[in-house]
């Protein structure tokens, strides 16, 4: 980058809390899914439809956290491409790839991780509506509001990390630039 070495460390630090959150993520999707799948199983075998509701609860706010991890590394790529390399580094260049439709392929991680909640937790409620007890209308007010949330989550999960927010972050961080640089002249 040939930077000073207090850019050189914010780039790094930077840099670090976006692997970090990577980690992050991984950590809490698998744990969420390993819960999910345990509650599930015991859910089976009591046969209880009240069980096999219950993991949404741990779904649906894992969610929402790693679209929160997904948003803020998205956040985070945007202000290095505008302040540290002013259109010269790798996430400069990563965004103009997406930018211009030049990729090979279309991203997926996003994609993939709104799939396998989407279906762990229609899994959740269709078992759920299978072995419930309770009657049809108490089944409906126990599973609308978590299958709403878990829509809201996925809807907002594909936005943290797509081109449109990368976008509306590179613009912020470009006015911000522009309005620092008007103040200093």
């Amino acid at each position: 980058m040939g930077a000073s070495p207090e850019r050189e460390r914010e780039y790094e630090s930077l840099r670090a809390e976006i692997n970090q959150n990577s980690q992050i993520t991984s950590t809490v999707f698998i744990a969420s899914i390993t819960v999910t799948a345990s509650l599930l199983g015991y859910g089976l075998n009591a046969g209880s439809g009240l069980v096999l509701l219950s993991p949404l609860a741990i779904l649906i706010p894992s969610i929402f956290f790693i679209t929160s991890q997904l948003e803020s590394t998205t956040r985070i790529a945007a202000y290095i491409a505008v302040f540290l390399e002013e259109g010269k580094g790798w996430e400069s260049r990563w965004f103009e790839l997406r930018r211009r439709g030049m990729l090979p392929r279309r991203r997926t991680y996003t994609i993939s991780l709104a799939a396998l909640y989407a279906g762990a937790g229609l899994l959740c409620v269709l078992l759920a509506f299978m072995y419930w007890e309770y009657g049809l209308l108490l089944f409906a007010l126990a599973a609308l509001p978590p299958l709403l949330l878990l829509y809201l989550g996925l809807r907002a999960m594909l936005e943290s990390f797509s081109m449109e927010m990368c976008r509306a972050y590179m613009r912020a961080w470009e006015s911000l630039r522009s309005h620092e640089r008007k103040e200093g002249a």
